[in-house]
């Protein structure tokens, strides 16, 4: 039997216990350490450029490594290109744990009061959209043609921009602004 409609219950941030919001902040800090700390390893590995990424993944010429006075684009270190068992290694870990992080921030952006619903949808959405362009970019860029590393490139900023939205929309729901102190 059929019952009459009622409105979803609507959970926001504010309606939470101060310790699930206390938990909250503390995991989007330690969230926004660790994607920090993951950008500055890229930034080291790559320089976040598609010549450093594409060097990263299809690996470097030994000569063109040096360059003409030992100090070229690779500064001296050679690269290999990655394995089929490394490419499917870094997806599916960066991935599982990628997901598991933007579930998170996605759970934090849905709980937020001030963020219009098509906002929110985006905001949700969008990150996972990118980790699935990103690491088609990543085996296109290895295997087909290493100008996809401009699509990696593209899709893995657009990541991080969302990632940083994300965290600051959570950590301003979760300042105690109109609703209770924060804990």
């Amino acid at each position: 039997m059929a019952s009459a409609r009622s409105d979803p219950v609507s959970v926001t941030w504010r309606g939470l216990s101060p310790a699930l919001r206390s938990l909250a902040r503390w995991v989007v800090i330690v969230q926004l350490v660790g994607y920090t700390t993951s950008l500055v390893f890229v930034w080291h590995t790559t320089r976040l450029v598609p010549p450093g990424i594409e060097s990263r993944y299809r690996g470097t010429d030994p000569e063109a490594a040096q360059g003409p006075t030992g100090a070229g684009a690779g500064a001296g270190a050679m690269q290999f290109p990655k394995s089929f068992a490394e490419m499917l290694t870094i997806t599916h870990t960066h991935l599982l744990s990628m997901a598991v992080i933007f579930v998170f921030t996605g759970i934090g952006v849905a709980l937020c009061e001030w963020i219009g619903e098509r906002w929110k949808h985006f905001l949700v959405a969008e990150p996972f959209v990118a980790l699935l362009v990103s690491f088609s970019a990543m085996w296109l860029m290895r295997y087909v043609d290493p100008r996809f590393s401009w699509l990696l490139e593209a899709s893995s900023s657009v990541l991080a921009v969302t990632f940083y939205v994300q965290s600051y929309l959570i950590l301003r729901e979760l300042r105690g602004k109109g609703g209770r102190e924060a804990a």
